[in-house]
């Protein structure tokens, strides 16, 4: 046991960039959440299902996603100063990435039952407070660079072309899908399978920017 474990620290340490994905990933899942969580909550306030109303209502979600996004990948996923154990790294991603899972699923039940914006609301409050729990426990820092304002800007540009990416693909998603789903589901839960679509090629292009582009070292 204690061999395998030197060689996947070692595996790790000669190739940062599988912990730095799967962090990425464990805060993709974290950004998601929040995204699909205000998304819901505005969509139901305004009573809107589809069109360009509602890629103009992602729009919001998705920035408060990217303003997430930020602060967790400088602090953690490309911070060498996260660099802990192994068992350490593996409780925090399946933490992290557990806590996105829960609230995505809690959301998208929500949605399935057709939740009333007080339900978002309350997921939101709750995932906001265990965030800043995680923090805590996890004595994350965003420190200070000397470059840290060209870093911010570079990063909007990278995630402003994710959220363009995103809001398209959603409202097309959500045009050409309805079709094959309105008679099964609700407009509620037809709505977050285009948001899913969405959100993997958002995700990639981001994780591929973050990385070349904003936190390269």
């Amino acid at each position: 046991m204690n061999q395998l474990n030197n060689r996947v620290t070692a595996l790790l340490r000669s190739h940062p960039v599988i912990m730095q994905l799967l962090r990425f990933a464990a805060i993709g899942s974290l950004n998601t959440a929040l995204d699909f969580i205000i998304l819901n909550y505005v969509t139901k306030s305004f009573d809107v299902t589809s069109g360009v109303a509602l890629g103009a209502l992602n729009v919001i979600s998705f920035t408060a996603a990217i303003i997430q996004s930020y602060f967790w990948n400088k602090a953690w996923a490309f911070s060498e100063s996260s660099r802990v154990s192994l068992f350490q790294n593996f409780v925090r991603l399946f933490t992290v990435g557990g806590l996105g899972l829960a609230a995505f699923l809690a959301v998208f039940i929500g949605a399935y039952y057709d939740g009333i914006n007080t339900f978002f609301l309350m997921v939101l409050i709750g995932f906001v407070v265990v965030q800043i729990c995680l923090w805590i426990a996890f004595g994350l820092k965003l420190g200070y660079s000397s470059g840290g304002s060209q870093q911010f800007i570079t990063f909007l540009i990278v995630s402003l072309v994710g959220l363009a990416i995103n809001s398209i693909i959603v409202v097309i998603a959500a045009h050409y899908i309805t079709p094959y789903l309105e008679m099964n589901f609700n407009a509620d839960t037809i709505k977050n399978v285009a948001k899913i679509v969405a959100t993997v090629f958002s995700l990639i292009w981001n994780f591929i920017g973050y990385k070349l582009i904003v936190f390269k070292r």
